[in-house]
């Protein structure tokens, strides 16, 4: 009889771990996650540039009349800085809605992260999502004084991209390549989130003189390949290549000519980014 319970109880034990695999196996491979990494070209290694990178997320809406002067002051500090800075526009927010025919840009991930920085109004950014005293929410005015220090310094992390696109099937893939340099204080506390970005969208704007139906939307969000808050890193290992890769199959409303992949590090804690790269996928 005891072997028999034995029998049993092994086979019982055999069964959960079988329907417990089922359960969990999508944890294991989350958010588009690929075993196969894509390679840094030379280019990409021999561009690199040990400088600061910082992230301008200009929270924005089709329907925000005051949001176009905010975008062109984005514009305008891109012209300034070049490729020391990178905006996201997220469209997230009530004058985000598309109510009344005006295109709908926003996102889960988006609206994510305008209820967790406790928003409520457009247009609002975030620089390098460093608080700004007990928000982390910046008005356009201060944007330049904010950009002007948030690049200072020398970056504690190289972050690169390597992307591939098929044209037919429009599978996205992309690699990040994260290394945490010399001198990096710190745990294993960080994320990666890889997100993608539209350039150059034409689209229904509210503006102070009424509507422009041929408005130019800059740098338009449309999503992440791995969450809103991205994917863990389980050890931070001094000079190591950590590489995280990602599948998607990109929407056909997007053009793919005027698609770029934005991707950060950032400390779950604190949600301060510390590096950020953007990258043409074609």
């Amino acid at each position: 009889m005891k072997k028999i319970l034995n029998i049993l109880a092994v086979s019982l034990f055999m069964i959960g771990m079988i329907a417990c695999d089922k359960i969990e196996e999508p944890y294991f491979r989350p958010n588009n996650e690929d075993s196969e990494h894509l390679p840094l070209s030379d280019d990409d290694i021999s561009n690199w540039e040990n400088k600061k990178v910082v992230l301008l997320e200009d929270y924005t809406g089709v329907r925000c009349v005051n949001c176009p002067a905010a975008a062109e002051i984005a514009n305008n500090l891109l012209a300034q800085y070049e490729h020391k800075l990178v905006v996201l526009g997220v469209h997230a927010g009530f004058l985000s809605m598309p109510i009344g025919g005006f295109p709908d840009f926003q996102t889960e991930e988006g609206t994510a992260w305008y209820e967790h920085f406790g928003f409520d109004s457009n247009p609002i950014g975030t620089i390098n999502r460093k608080l700004n005293g007990s928000t982390y929410g910046y008005n356009a005015s201060a944007w330049a004084d904010a950009v002007a220090q948030a690049v200072e310094g020398q970056p504690n992390i190289r972050l690169l991209t390597a992307t591939s696109f098929d044209e037919n099937t429009r599978q996205l893939k992309v690699s990040a390549y994260t290394t945490f340099l010399e001198g990096f204080e710190g745990n294993s506390n960080y994320n990666l989130t890889v997100c993608l970005m539209e350039d150059n969208v034409i689209g229904k704007q509210l503006v102070p003189e009424g509507t422009n139906e041929e408005y130019v939307h800059r740098h338009v969000f449309r999503g992440t390949l791995n969450g809103a808050w991205g994917a863990e890193f389980d050890q931070v290992v001094l000079e190591e290549d950590i590489v995280k890769s990602y599948s998607i199959t990109m929407d056909e409303a997007f053009n793919a000519d005027n698609c770029y992949i934005v991707a950060y590090v950032y400390d779950r804690e604190t949600k301060e980014i510390l590096q950020v790269t953007e990258k043409k996928i074609k």
